[in-house]
């Protein structure tokens, strides 16, 4: 029996982003034939890993690491763009994955970053797959921007968090999102009686902002199956609970593609979080 085609579209989110690994091996272990991937953030850099067909190794690195490896990748920076600048962890992936031309790789991949000049998404569809990633991972006052073409490029969360939009499509394919900054899970009267420091109040308001557009944009382009993490799951920087995200995003994979199998329709990101309220 021929394999359904997927586009994929997978969102930013930090650590939650490892969830992807687990969605992405789900989605193929049912059956499913993945044609094109887009992808924001952590979402560019697991779709990238995935389409450059280093998945595997990528888990196993991610698996491996405890706070302490999580700690000593971290480059900090005395530049005032940014307190990482990223080249360790990038150099590090480097030696897992090498580099290639976007252009050549088995099937579409489009990463997503801004412009700060402009205040304009960029859309990455050529050239260098670690430069695309770089670009789109750079977390604004976090990473350093990437100066690139008279641009100065810092992560695409902040234009379109979860690009269903800019994956190249094929007739009668299915549109999967995974978003894993998906609204809030927990209580609100739990939520407030935790201690907002500077650090939480800055992440929440982002995370707020990256949910809203991204419920505007799955109604301009709505996907067949929308899988969602709530961004109160797991930290941002939680990447030494990688074997948990993977099995997370497995796990919300499956009971989406049963919701899809029974013929319900993919939640609508408005209608939740209003639920959550």
């Amino acid at each position: 029996m021929k394999k359904r085609s997927v586009a994929l579209s997978l969102s930013g989110g930090g650590a939650r982003g490892v969830a992807h690994i687990g969605a992405i091996e789900e989605l193929e272990r049912q059956g499913y034939e993945i044609t094109a991937v887009s992808g924001t953030s952590m979402g560019a850099l697991v779709g990238g890993v995935y389409v450059s067909g280093h998945l595997e190794a990528f888990r196993e690195w991610m698996c491996e690491l405890d706070r302490y490896r999580v700690f000593g990748l971290i480059d900090f920076s005395l530049s005032a763009e940014g307190l990482v600048k990223g080249e360790r962890v990038i150099r590090e992936m480097q030696r897992l994955v090498p580099d290639v031309r976007i252009e050549e790789l088995s099937r579409p991949f489009t990463a997503v970053a801004a412009d700060v000049l402009t205040g304009r998404e960029v859309v990455i569809s050529r050239g260098g797959l670690f430069d695309a990633i770089r670009a789109s991972i750079s977390i604004p006052s976090v990473f350093r921007p990437v100066h690139r073409d008279g641009m100065v490029l810092i992560d695409g969360g902040t234009v379109n968090p979860l690009p269903v939009n800019r994956v190249q499509r094929r007739e009668g394919d299915l549109l999967v999102a995974v978003d894993v900054c998906a609204p809030f899970a927990s209580d609100p009267a739990a939520r407030a009686h935790v201690s907002l420091n500077y650090y939480k109040m800055l992440v929440s308001s982002s995370q707020i902002m990256q949910q809203h557009i991204t419920q505007l944009m799955c109604r301009l382009c709505p996907p067949d199956v929308l899988v969602e993490l709530p961004a109160d799951s797991y930290g941002m920087f939680e990447f030494y609970r990688a074997g948990e995200l993977v099995e997370a995003g497995r796990r919300a994979m499956r009971e989406a593609l049963e919701r899809f199998a029974q013929g319900l329709p993919a939640p609508d990101g408005a209608e939740a979080s209003a639920g959550r309220q």
